[in-house]
């Protein structure tokens, strides 16, 4: 079974994340969504173009978050002022490739867990992932990051 990824934010890290999935994993089901659609043009034919953030989520076990600040991630997961994750996030990897401070990527990481979801970000280890599909996904992220 081929690997389901999602990357959230097309600019060019999630542009360049893109393209090394598809190069190291031809056979990824791989989605992408931005906030300006034409962003995703190029992988169209390659990748399902989602129509919104909580489509990408829906679609993948694994979330690629390319996003350049938090307000644009707690959008992504439905994070609202109390803290908590609301998307869909039960059983999911989440990847943050553009990590906000390490206070507040502490908590984010505790709403995500209180989601039931996992939370990983830059620099990215292998160690954070659950087997070896995921070590594979987060190796040919780590040059992204």
């Amino acid at each position: 079974m081929s690997p389901r990824v999602s990357i959230v934010g097309m600019g060019r890290t999630g542009t360049l994340a893109a393209q090394r999935l598809l190069a190291a994993e031809p056979d990824i089901a791989l989605t992408l969504y931005d906030i300006e659609p034409d962003r995703c043009e190029d992988f169209r034919g390659s990748a399902t173009l989602a129509t919104s953030a909580r489509e990408a989520l829906a679609e993948s076990d694994t979330i690629v978050l390319a996003l350049p600040r938090e307000r644009e991630i707690d959008r992504t997961l439905e994070r609202f002022s109390d803290g908590h994750v609301t998307a869909s996030v039960a059983g999911k990897l989440i990847v943050d490739l553009e990590p906000p401070s390490a206070e507040r990527a502490r908590r984010l990481d505790q709403a995500i867990v209180a989601a039931g979801g996992r939370y990983t970000c830059a620099p990215l280890q292998a160690a954070a992932a659950a087997g070896a599909a995921e070590a594979r996904l987060l190796q040919v992220l780590a040059p992204v990051a």
